[in-house]
């Protein structure tokens, strides 16, 4: 199983958030930079893939963030191998 680590502190903006997230799930180039692109890559998503997210009330508190955690949760919804938690924990390593 792939475990991704995902900091809502680095996905508030568009730009950000879609350089970061394609970096971090080392998705294809083809997939594009938005966030049908990003549903899409994630519903296409074979392996078994658990993401967890922290800082979910900084994403919340945007109108981008607030988008992107429904594309999170719709896309978790429709695959059956991305599951999804959120925590507000924070590790050192997101620093």
């Amino acid at each position: 199983m792939t475990e991704i680590e995902l900091n809502g502190k680095r996905m508030t903006s568009e730009s950000a958030a879609m350089e970061y997230l394609f970096d971090m799930f080392e998705f294809p180039e083809y997939y594009g930079d938005d966030l049908e692109a990003l549903y899409d890559a994630l519903a296409d998503l074979t392996g078994e893939t658990h993401v967890t997210i922290i800082n979910r009330e900084i994403m919340n508190n945007t109108s981008f963030g607030q988008r992107l955690m429904w594309t999170f949760e719709d896309a978790a919804s429709d695959n059956p191998h991305l599951t999804l938690a959120w925590t507000e924990e924070e590790n050192n390593e997101y620093e």
